[in-house]
């Protein structure tokens, strides 16, 4: 383990990477990662049968903490992932996919945060930025809590899969990995297990920035997002952790349920008031936002 100029341990920290034709923007993604003040990582390219310049681009770098791997058989996202994660040897992991970025501070930031706290997984705000890396808005507009936060998690997933960092040790002790019969929620099911027994830190301050693209957001993805949450929430009942705090299931169901009457409004098709009144007794917020929605969309036809 190597040692700052103060004599405190930088501990390794393993980034993963998973591509599949991310040649576009990848060169502003390494390029993110090499400039980090804090330097003891390891950048874990894991190339899921590209047909593009990806591996090009990442050989290109002569930087020995570049490691490039060829997946043997084209896999989706989440397999990918789990594949990348046995090739590490850190003590902590990180992730950052091809067409995002990293301020220079991040690393530094949060590996300070784990010598001073007693915090298990450290995350934070980031940016979105559109394809030419203009800055849009701040994902998060207010802060959000730090600890032990499950509840807060099903009633809004704040967590960055961008911004993570934790300890290797969390995925060996709890055998953990990402669930790969998701195709888009494999994150939020992993971030919400380690939740439900070990304290996250949320950091206020934006420290990357997600790009928001065409390939990013679509209909047909919403669909499915809906679906893999249903079924989430099937294989959640089953957990002791949840048998002492239904409360956490009902309200999964509603978030599933706000994510959906939004998804219909805007689709323009037709929604029954008591759907919307309905939040008025759970959830003011998600009830005014609706409503909104509503009238907007109802404005516009």
């Amino acid at each position: 383990m190597k040692k700052t100029d103060l004599g405190l341990p930088t501990p390794l920290v393993s980034i993963l990477m998973n591509c599949y034709n991310g040649a576009e923007y990848l060169k502003e993604a390494i390029d993110s990662v090499i400039a980090q003040t804090y330097q003891n990582w390891e950048l874990i390219f894991w190339d899921n049968q590209s047909t593009d310049k990806s591996a090009e681009i990442v050989r290109s770098y002569n930087d020995p903490r570049i490691k490039y791997y060829y997946a043997p058989e084209h896999t989706k996202l989440y397999k990918g992932r789990n594949l990348a994660i046995e090739k590490i040897t850190g003590n902590y992991i990180a992730f950052l996919d091809t067409d995002d970025v990293w301020k220079k501070n991040k690393l530094e930031l949060q590996m300070l945060a784990f010598a001073n706290s007693d915090y298990d997984l450290v995350c934070s705000n980031y940016d979105l930025i559109d394809p030419k890396s203009r800055f849009i808005k701040r994902a998060n507009r207010f802060s959000k809590p730090s600890g032990f936060i499950t509840k807060y998690l099903i009633n809004e997933y704040y967590i960055g899969i961008l911004t993570v960092v934790f300890n290797v040790t969390l995925l060996k002790e709890n055998h953990l990995n990402f669930n790969q019969s998701y195709n888009h929620i494999g994150d939020f099911d992993l971030f919400l297990k380690i939740s439900e027994s070990h304290k996250i830190l949320y950091m206020s301050n934006s420290l990357a920035s997600y790009r928001i693209h065409d390939n990013n957001f679509s209909s047909k993805k919403e669909f499915e997002l809906l679906r893999e949450i249903k079924k989430m929430i099937r294989e959640i009942s089953s957990r002791d952790f949840y048998s002492s705090n239904l409360n956490l299931i009902s309200k999964l169901k509603l978030v599933r349920q706000f994510m959906l009457l939004k998804l219909v409004i805007r689709k323009g098709k037709p929604v029954k008031a008591y759907n919307i009144l309905r939040f008025v007794c759970y959830d003011l917020v998600k009830f005014f936002k609706l409503l909104i929605l509503f009238l907007v969309y109802k404005v516009k036809k």
